[in-house]
């Protein structure tokens, strides 16, 4: 990835690559695969943020941030498992780096985004979905899935585990509704740090 366009990504006014993760979603993608406390699993955050994921890590963890010049890109460690919320504009070139630095990868991407192209491209780097959640965060534009990936030979009778979590239309910051006119009603969007009404 160059650096002129992370810088852009670094530098946007309107961040549509920055996306905060509610504790709520972090809890169920954690979940989700299997991690837990203790385990000793050398762990990534690939997009610190706000520290939504990391700072739910046992140690050994690592993190990139592009705002503290610590680019996803660079990073060419190994890990047993990379978790988060990788950035849409760049999520082809995303996957391809995650491919060759894991065994295991957990990330919230939106629905209209995992396309058959990109569940080829990840099959051809030995990569298959084992668990999937569809989910509506209630702030966010669309809904999405929360995939848990694989490296290794995918079984013939190794079928997906799918869910559906209904996360309802209360803001998960601050449990107010969203969206519409009302004034007591949140605003926030998902690259705001604070709720708004």
């Amino acid at each position: 990835m160059s650096v002129k366009i992370m810088k852009s990504i670094q530098k946007r006014e309107n961040a549509n690559d920055k996306i905060y993760t509610p504790p709520q979603v972090v809890d169920i993608m954690l979940e989700l695969c299997e991690y837990k406390k203790g385990i000793n699993i050398n762990v990534l955050d690939p997009c610190k943020g706000g520290g939504a994921f990391y700072n739910k890590l046992d140690y050994p963890k690592s993190f990139c941030e592009i705002d503290q010049n610590i680019d996803f890109f660079d990073n060419n460690n190994f890990y047993d498992l990379i978790i988060g919320n990788p950035p849409y504009s760049i999520l082809d070139n995303w996957l391809k780096h995650t491919y060759t630095i894991c065994d295991k990868f957990c990330y919230i991407i939106g629905m209209y985004s995992l396309t058959p192209k990109r569940l080829k491209t990840m099959e051809e780097n030995n990569f298959h979905i084992e668990k999937m959640i569809l989910t509506q965060v209630p702030t966010w534009f669309s809904r999405s899935y929360i995939i848990v990936c694989h490296k290794g030979i995918k079984k013939k009778d190794n079928n997906i585990i799918f869910d559906y979590k209904f996360l309802g239309n209360k803001c998960l910051y601050c449990n107010k509704p969203c969206g519409g006119a009302n004034k007591d009603h949140c605003k926030r969007r998902s690259a705001d740090k604070e709720c708004r009404y």
